[in-house]
């Protein structure tokens, strides 16, 4: 059982081929193990049944199904109807329908005479706008 425990070592460092893993496996399957590597069991007899599964799975062909000739025109037909309908909801948010109207609300009441909303407009930019000194004062303070 020295060779076991070698072939073990050799497992945990990555060195070991495929018919060694096996011979690991089957010591364990077997029962013929040492008590010193009794803590292994539950790891290679784990392995040796995701082996045996993935060999028996991997025996059987799985069943082709074939699709007909009319389910892959309704396919395409529905995926192109789709394609369309995402398109134009997009282009119809993009693409506004109409020009754009200009409208300002004074007290909850919305006027859209031009000459009003144009006063309004520069009114509101002649508040939140600096002159130039005190544009200056506030980027370059003077020192007291």
């Amino acid at each position: 059982m020295d060779r076991l425990d070698e072939l073990i070592n050799r497992y945990f460092d990555g060195q070991t081929t495929c018919a060694e893993e096996r011979l690991i496996r089957q010591a364990f399957a077997q029962g013929s193990v040492p008590d010193e590597l009794e803590v292994y069991r539950p790891l290679f007899t784990g392995l040796d049944k995701l082996s045996e599964r993935h060999t028996h799975a991997g025996d059987a062909k799985p069943a082709r199904r074939r699709r007909g000739l009319c389910s892959l025109r309704l396919r395409y037909w529905a995926g192109g109807v789709a394609a369309g309908l995402a398109l134009y909801l997009v282009l119809t948010r993009i693409l506004p329908g109409g020009t754009a109207e200009s409208y300002v609300v004074i007290d909850g009441k919305r006027y859209t005479d031009p000459m009003l909303v144009q006063a309004k407009a520069r009114e509101a930019l002649g508040n939140v706008s600096y002159t130039d000194e005190e544009l200056s004062n506030l980027l370059f303070p003077l020192e007291p």
